[in-house]
């Protein structure tokens, strides 16, 4: 059997290989991410969020969280911001 279209391409173009690899690697599995999840539901359980809820934990400037709406929390765009 020959090669597809495709495999060829990237045997013949070394840098499409590698941004082709790049792009569909598991990216952002990282331990620090889990920890903040981990740390995130810990806040929401002591809250009292439960499962689509409309309210949000709110992480302070101090590191504390706060039960907030979540319309108003994500508004905010905390993630977003440049």
């Amino acid at each position: 059997m020959g090669q597809s279209k495709t495999s060829k391409h990237y045997a013949n173009n070394k840098a499409s290989a590698a941004k082709h690899s790049k792009d569909n690697s598991p990216g952002g599995k990282y331990a620090h991410s889990k920890a903040y999840k981990r740390e995130h539901s810990k806040a929401r359980k002591q809250l009292g969020i439960g499962k689509g809820s409309n309210s949000d934990a709110s992480k302070q400037a101090d590191g504390s969280y706060i039960k907030e709406n979540r319309k108003t929390n994500r508004g905010r765009g905390g993630g977003q911001k440049k």
